[in-house]
This record gives C-alpha cells, sequence and structure tokens, in this order.
C-alpha cells in the first residue's frame, strides 16, 4: 500500500506544481445604444373645437408616453406662429390676407403616471416662443396628458363657413445624450 501511495502523492505534487495545462484572459467591452421612443394618441388630428368669441379655450390634445433609456426632451413646433385661416374644401391655409388668432395657441403638458425611476417634467409650450413640452431622465416610461389652450379675444374675427382656424403641430422626442 506505501508503494502505490507514494506515487501517487508525487504525481498529485506535480499537477500542482505544474499549474493549469492552459489558461487565457478575455477582455469584453460593449456599449448600450440610447433609446427614446415617443406615441401619441390621437395620432392625427383635433377637429371640432368651438372656440368662444373671447375668453379661455381648451380641448384635450390627447396623450403621449415616452419610453426611453437616457434622458430625453420632448418639444413641440407648429407649421405657423398662430392660428391662421383655413380652406377645408382645398386643405390649404387662405394665402390672400389670412386671418390669425391674437393670441399664440399653447400646449399644456401634465405627467399622468409612468414606470420611470424618476418622474419626467411637463412643461407649456406656447407656440413662437417656447418649444419644450417635457423633460426626463429615462429609466423607463413616463406618460403625459396633453392640453391645448387657445385663448380668443373680441378683436379676433369669425370666419366663412367652410373655414377654421387651423395649426399643425409636431412633437419630437429626442435624447439628451
Amino acid at each position: 500500500m506505501k508503494k502505490l501511495l507514494a506515487p501517487a502523492a508525487l504525481a498529485l505534487m506535480l499537477a500542482i506544481l505544474a499549474g493549469p495545462a492552459g489558461a487565457s484572459t478575455q477582455t469584453i467591452d460593449a456599449t448600450l445604444s440610447n433609446t427614446v421612443s415617443m406615441t401619441t394618441t390621437p395620432d392625427s388630428a383635433v377637429s371640432g373645437w368651438s372656440l368662444a368669441s373671447t375668453g379661455s379655450n381648451q380641448t384635450s390634445g390627447g396623450t403621449m408616453t415616452v419610453n426611453a433609456n437616457s434622458g430625453y426632451t420632448v418639444t413641440v413646433t407648429a407649421d405657423k406662429s398662430a392660428m391662421t385661416e383655413y380652406i377645408t374644401a382645398s386643405s390649404a391655409y387662405e394665402t390672400t390676407s389670412p386671418k390669425t388668432l391674437t393670441t399664440a395657441l399653447s400646449v399644456v403638458g401634465a405627467r399622468t403616471g409612468g414606470t420611470a425611476p424618476v418622474a419626467g417634467t411637463a412643461a407649456t409650450a406656447v407656440i413662437g416662443t417656447s418649444t419644450t413640452f417635457a423633460t426626463g431622465l429615462g429609466g423607463g416610461t413616463d406618460d403625459y396628458s396633453v392640453t391645448l389652450s387657445q385663448p380668443t379675444v373680441i378683436t379676433d374675427e369669425a370666419l366663412d363657413a367652410g373655414r377654421t382656424y387651423h395649426i399643425e403641430l409636431t412633437y419630437t422626442a429626442s435624447s439628451a445624450l
């Protein structure tokens, strides 16, 4: 038995002293792209909004959800600086002395929920003046309600049949990186 143990012990010691049969190191570098996506409802039109001749006028512009893994900003811009006379039959703005509303349209945001660990911040974008609608740190979703606010004054002119005051808004979500 002693004769068998001695060679086995010697083989074990040699294996320990020799170290592993092979070793290598692997270095891994990875990047994660920032992602910002936005969905809005309704996604196209707000129609049938009857404005009072003077005072505050508000209507729902729908909802917005921003899903981001990095900081983001949502801006809103418009094709005109104020709601402008539009001919519904030809789907075009009046080109000869179009009437416009005196006061700029405001797009009012309010955060209504979401999963982001730090809540995004909603703002009021005033068309032609400020464009920021919301900002956030990301890390989940932020849900916002959108309210359109159009003040009117007595000097704003009523339009003939077949014409409306019109404006087209564009919402853009972008990464803060």
